[in-house]
């Protein structure tokens, strides 16, 4: 083998480096705007897109471990964002759901989380935005099948 292993190349690297960039300014940005850490966000965002999950569900949709959605759980619900409620389904446990302050909050943080994510791909055309949602869309689904 001439040469090093040109690590940069691969696309696992990439969207390590990626992903380490947009969790920076998506973190900067809830933390300034709502007081929030990326954590709890996701946690917030997920309950106002799914409804109300158990603490179990809620991790499971923000691919976070139970014990980091637990965490995070408590955090919102002291600040008062998210209200715990018996499970009918499963009387051991709770769902979470948003409360009115949090769904006030959730309008926020996706708006956010909206302009984010488009100052992100605006160094893309519309074209290649396109490729890369059917791309992902795959590669997730491919990632699905294994589990």
């Amino acid at each position: 083998m001439k040469g090093k292993y040109n690590i940069e190349e691969l696309f696992t690297y990439r969207l390590h480096v990626l992903k380490k960039q947009t969790d920076r300014s998506m973190s900067d940005a809830f933390e300034a705007a709502l007081s929030l850490s990326l954590t709890e966000a996701r946690l917030l965002l997920s309950v106002g897109a799914f409804g109300a999950l158990s603490v179990s569900d809620l991790g499971r949709v923000s691919n976070l471990d139970r014990s980091q959605a637990s965490r995070a759980t408590d955090v919102l619900e002291r600040k008062g964002l998210l209200a715990k409620t018996s499970n009918e389904a499963d009387a051991r446990g709770v769902l979470v759901a948003l409360t009115a302050q949090g769904r006030s909050t959730y309008r926020r943080a996706a708006s956010i989380s909206k302009s984010a994510n488009d100052a992100i791909l605006a160094a893309l055309s519309e074209h290649e935005r396109e490729v890369l949602a059917v791309a992902l869309a795959k590669l997730v689904a491919n990632g699905n099948e294994d589990e």
